[in-house]
């Protein structure tokens, strides 16, 4: 791939000068029309390709670029609720910055090379990491700042939820309800574990009768599917590990004439598009991982992290909303 240097070669000028020429200030260095069309030629000639990246990261205190990191799998309808609470936080702290979006498979980030050479970004926000990948880590010694999303480790950074504080206000909503299925997704890393551990021993200390069944996966269609195993007759309330599981749950339920809350009641862990939750029939109550306020919080931290690069860790409460699936 031709360089700098091949394209001053081929228009017979310096470096410098293709330099102020591809970054347009050409005129306010006087550089004449003529010496501009050489190089623009020889740009044109060897298909020359401006190195963005680099570009950015030569312009430190005016604009940054920030790489997310985030996972190609069940989450992926939660990278919308991410970057708007990144865009707001960029918006309302009036930063210049630019978020270019990593995609990795979960568990392969000790493969991802920006990681580990020298980085095209000047900061990173590494979302949904894996077991696999918190060992990665966890030794890792980056060369920019970096921030966990919900993920806790020694050596960087984290803004987080607190998985068992979850469990205890799933607790206090589903106590005394009769009867208790707790459909379970799998466990994409330990907070999950930590939820479903903690519910079922608090149920348990309060004698309360569950029954477990597992999903396939965090989708609609495996809430449905699962919908058709449960005994409507004996149960009070089923708790779902996400929004989309309890929506196949829902749609199962009316095809069925089960009716909500009457015949059965529904709580789920906030975490997908909670914004339509609102607006089922009848309407979805949830413990909302509130994945704005962390994002924004997330942005906030690094941005200190330029300034002072000491770690910091910063736990954001989850949010109980009341609708119509659960009897108040």
């Amino acid at each position: 791939m031709a360089g700098i240097r091949e394209v001053a070669n081929l228009a017979g000028v310096s470096k410098s000068t293709v330099s102020i020429v591809i970054n347009g200030k050409s005129e306010e260095r006087k550089i004449p029309k003529e010496t501009q069309e050489k190089v623009l030629q020889a740009v044109k000639e060897l298909n020359y390709q401006i190195n963005l990246s680099a570009k950015r990261l030569r312009v430190p205190d005016t604009r940054k670029t920030i790489a997310l990191y985030w996972t190609t799998d069940f989450r992926d309808i939660m990278l919308a609720r991410f970057l708007k609470g990144v865009q707001q936080q960029i918006r309302d702290s009036n930063l210049s910055y630019d978020v270019i979006i990593y995609p990795y498979e979960n568990n392969t980030l000790s493969k991802e090379e920006s990681l580990i050479s020298v980085s095209s970004f000047h900061g990173a926000l590494i979302a949904n990491a894996g077991e696999e990948d918190l060992k990665f880590l966890s030794t890792l010694k980056p060369t920019v700042p970096v921030v966990l999303y919900n993920r806790i480790l020694e050596n960087l950074s984290s803004v987080y939820v607190d998985d068992s504080a979850i469990a205890r206000k799933a607790f206090s909503l589903l106590k005394n309800k009769g009867k208790i299925a707790i459909v379970k997704a799998p466990h994409a890393f330990e907070g999950m574990k930590i939820r479903d551990t903690t519910l079922k021993k608090l149920l348990s200390e309060n004698s309360q009768e569950y029954v477990e069944w597992d999903v396939a996966s965090n989708q609609s269609y495996d809430g449905y599917q699962i919908a058709s195993k449960i005994d409507f007759q004996s149960t009070s309330v089923i708790y779902t590990a996400s929004d989309m599981i309890a929506l196949g749950i829902m749609h199962y339920c009316y095809e069925h004439q089960i009716h909500i809350p009457e015949d059965i009641e529904i709580l789920a862990i906030g975490n997908g598009l909670t914004h339509i939750n609102e607006f089922l029939n009848p309407s979805l109550s949830t413990i909302q991982i509130p994945i704005e306020t962390m994002a924004a919080e997330c942005l906030l931290m690094l941005n200190k992290q330029f300034q002072n690069p000491k770690l910091r860790r910063k736990e954001i409460l989850p949010n109980i909303t009341l609708r119509n699936s659960l009897k108040q």
